[in-house]
């Protein structure tokens, strides 16, 4: 990510730019970024705008397998 994450260190009391960037989806699909500060390092969160979500690359398409016939155990 090209974009410097800024969020508010709770310990510094400070905005700060957060070190080692993680871009997170929360359980209702909201992005977030996850990072430590690079002063304390302590932990910082920030919710992230719908834009800066992470897109999912879409995989190919899986080929339709013919039906086997099941075999019955006489």
């Amino acid at each position: 990510m090209t974009d410097e994450i800024k969020a508010y260190c709770m310990k510094c009391k400070a905005e700060r730019v957060v070190s080692n960037v993680a871009i997170v989806t929360m359980k209702n699909g909201r992005p977030a970024a996850q990072g430590v500060c690079p002063v304390c390092g302590t932990k910082m969160f920030k919710f992230l705008p719908k834009a800066k979500a992470p897109v999912a690359e879409s995989a190919p398409a899986a080929e339709p397998t013919a039906p086997t016939e099941q075999q019955n155990p006489a």
